[in-house]
């Protein structure tokens, strides 16, 4: 049976029976969800006092160590070579630094971490030897609009710790350099965007008068300057979806900065339409 746990973390940084991130390391936890679930609220703690640097150097310490051997290891040559060259690729597109803007962001907001044990002889079949995965879910708790859970990402327990496999929150980040150039793997000072012009969608009125409300998801590009590109809706009522797109795209930013440097980033943007009050978008 998955196992299952979760704590509740506020934005000032207090979390239910964890400790703090100074008395806690990634290689002190036991391989449960429990002991996961330690190492992300450690890593909010940290995002929560600024202290980038220390933030880059833990995640960092999450990658799996001589990956392509332990691929092959597990999972034999072919699917190995498959599941190497997967990861490679996403180590060279930054998924670390992804990773820690997840945690900066998680660090305004007020929600639990959820950690589910992944059933891996069903997701890979055989495999050589036993492996352990879990996935990471976000749970908002606050007023903020939105998807109520979000996923984090998933992660082996290799030699000893936690390690990540997958990026799965919906951020991703373009560094300003050129094309097929891989994101710096260093502790950069990143600063998330501010949205600074927010224009209210119209309700449709054929909507209102069919009493249709919702959500409606976009996959948004907010560009180095600010400006916002829709690339599609995600999800929504067919009524409701222009409207969210026309209002969105005239939204503008205080862009992402990467060591001072703009960088785009693409990202999902969520827009409420309720009937009992005006439009509401995160």
């Amino acid at each position: 049976m998955a196992a299952l746990c979760c704590s509740r973390v506020s934005p000032s940084g207090q979390e239910s029976g964890a400790t703090t991130a100074q008395d806690s390391t990634a290689d002190t936890h036991p391989d449960t969800p429990e002991g996961l679930r330690h190492v992300l609220g450690d890593l909010l703690l940290i995002a929560k006092s600024g202290d980038q640097v220390k933030l880059h150097s833990r995640i960092v310490e999450m990658e799996i160590p001589n990956y392509e051997n332990w691929f092959t290891r597990m999972l034999g040559q072919e699917r190995g070579g498959v599941w190497t060259g997967q990861y490679g690729k996403s180590l060279q597109q930054g998924m670390e630094m992804r990773f820690q803007m997840l945690w900066m962001e998680l660090a305004n907001r007020e929600g639990e971490i959820s950690i589910q044990r992944i059933d891996t002889a069903k997701k890979y079949g055989p495999l050589a030897a036993p492996l352990v995965e879990y996935e990471a879910r976000w749970k908002r708790t606050d007023a903020s609009v939105g998807p109520a859970t979000e996923a984090v990402g998933s992660f082996y327990f290799v030699d000893g710790r936690f390690r990540l496999n997958r990026y799965l929150y919906e951020i991703r980040m373009f560094a300003p350099v050129k094309a097929g150039v891989p994101v710096p793997a260093k502790a950069g000072v990143l600063v998330p965007a501010i949205l600074i012009n927010r224009v209210q969608p119209i309700y449709p009125e054929l909507a209102r008068k069919l009493r249709i409300q919702g959500m409606v998801v976009l996959n948004v590009f907010v560009h180095e300057d600010g400006t916002v590109t829709v690339q599609n809706v995600g999800a929504g009522h067919a009524l409701l979806a222009p409207a969210a797109v026309d209002a969105v795209q005239q939204w503008r930013y205080q862009p992402t900065t990467l060591d001072g440097q703009p960088v785009a980033v693409e990202t999902k943007v969520t827009v409420t339409f309720d009937l009992a009050k005006p439009p509401e978008q995160k």
